[in-house]
Formats: C-alpha cells, structure tokens, sequence
C-alpha cells in the first residue's frame, strides 16, 4: 500500500482532507478524528488481513508500514 492507496481509503469512507498527506504526518494532523480513525482501521484491516494498532498519533507513514508488514506474512 502506497499513499495514493491510503488517500483512496480515505475518499472511500467520505474523509476529506483539508492537507495533503505526507508519511511524517500523524493522523490528527490530517483532520482525522477518533470515528474516522475507526472506520480507516476497518478498511485497513481488511486490506492487511489483520488487525493493526492505529491511534491519531499514529503518523501516515507508521500505518502504511503496518498494512505492508502484515500483507507480507
């Protein structure tokens, strides 16, 4: 997963982002609330298949690290 993956997750679940994401960013930084964060994981999780640790001080690049880690296994 790449950060074009990451955006279209975001635009699928209606999230728009006022920034444009970049990996050192956390996801409060981009807007993100905690339901947000929810349903991003969701996603997420589904496409790593399996459940990862994300919180709003997880930066962009942190999650896209986990989703590539797990997809590996």
């Amino acid at each position: 997963m790449d950060i074009k993956d990451f955006k279209a997750i975001l635009e699928k679940n209606n999230i728009n982002l006022s920034v444009e994401p970049e990996e050192s960013m956390t996801v409060s930084e981009l807007g993100l609330d905690s339901f947000d964060v929810m349903m991003l994981a969701y996603d997420l999780e589904d496409a790593a298949g399996s459940e990862l640790q994300l919180s709003l001080d997880s930066t962009v690049g942190e999650v896209l690290a986990k989703v590539n880690d797990a997809q590996r296994v």
